[in-house]
């Protein structure tokens, strides 16, 4: 599948490669393929930054130029036909508890899509998610795309302070909230998992990847947290 792209320069060593604007499964892992054989050239490319539909490549001015990298960056896609719809998944299985202590937006999101407490959580964990971009924080991912019924719109005034380790909606995106921190998205539960730590920064999951949430009850909420605060907790692939 080919899509149509274009060059825009956003400073003296960084460029974005913009793709129609839409939040698209397939583009989005035509942009996460095209990220990595970028990486894999010998270019002046010092990092890439997928996101819904961009790309972000910051390159050495001293090695290459705007003009320059555009034409390796065209014979890359074009030579080695890399914006290709690559159905292959690895799957992060996320246990999430969803019990109202947790969910403080549960009342809210069942009434939105006039649905029942079931109902809201099969929807929820029925489907692996994309992990399209990390953002906004260390270790948060924008995922997608949530069932319609439970697509519920960000709060109008968002929150001073959301729980590390909390899972919500904001339309048809879900994520993780890592740390503690102010937020807008309505809240269906938490995860006993700690997403950050600043003494190991490097996440858990990457873009690209699919997060499956799996509900457990508040018992194996806290016997798991007990596990993963001492380090003898791993995520479970899926796929």
């Amino acid at each position: 599948m080919e899509y149509d792209y274009q060059f825009v320069p956003v400073g003296e060593q960084s460029l974005n490669i913009v793709f129609p604007e839409v939040i698209d499964a397939a583009e989005n892992r035509a942009i996460q393929s095209l990220a990595r054989a970028l990486l894999d050239t010998d270019e002046g490319i010092i990092a890439t930054i997928p996101a819904y539909h961009t790309l972000t490549v910051n390159f050495d001015a001293f090695r290459t130029s705007f003009t320059e990298l555009t034409n390796k960056i065209e014979n890359v896609i074009k030579n080695h036909a890399l914006l290709k719809n690559d159905d292959k998944k690895h799957i992060i299985e996320l246990p999430v508890c969803y019990d109202e202590e947790f969910g403080i937006d549960l009342e809210a999101v069942i009434k939105y899509g006039k649905t029942t407490f079931e109902e809201l959580v099969r929807l929820h964990t029925e489907t692996p998610y994309l992990i399209y971009m990390m953002g906004f924080m260390p270790g948060f991912a924008y995922m997608g795309s949530v069932s319609e019924k439970i697509a519920m719109s960000r709060l109008k005034n968002p929150r001073a302070k959301v729980p590390a380790g909390s899972v919500a909606v904001a339309g048809k995106q879900t994520g993780m909230y890592p740390i503690e921190a102010p937020g807008g998205w309505r809240i269906l539960g938490r995860t006993p998992v700690k997403l950050y730590d600043p003494a190991h920064p490097e996440p858990r999951y990457h873009a690209g990847d699919h997060i499956k949430f799996t509900a457990i009850s508040k018992k194996d909420y806290y016997y798991i947290q007990k596990l993963d605060l001492k380090g003898s907790y791993e995520l479970k692939e899926l796929v």
